[in-house]
């Protein structure tokens, strides 16, 4: 699995684990993550330390 896929899901797993499966949605449209009142693009979830699960990576 590419180190990507990998950080992807560690952040979208912990955004789900925190805040809830019904407050957290893939918009493939739009290309965004929608989680509380908000939002990002769905890049961020590729981001190293976008949420706590992939800080030492």
């Amino acid at each position: 699995m590419h180190p990507e896929t990998v950080i992807a899901l560690k952040n979208y797993d912990a955004l789900i684990r925190s805040r809830g499966l019904d407050d957290v949605e893939l918009d493939w449209m739009s290309g965004t993550v929608v989680y509380g009142d908000g939002g990002a693009a769905i890049e961020v979830l590729t981001e190293v330390g976008f949420t706590p699960a992939t800080v030492e990576e």
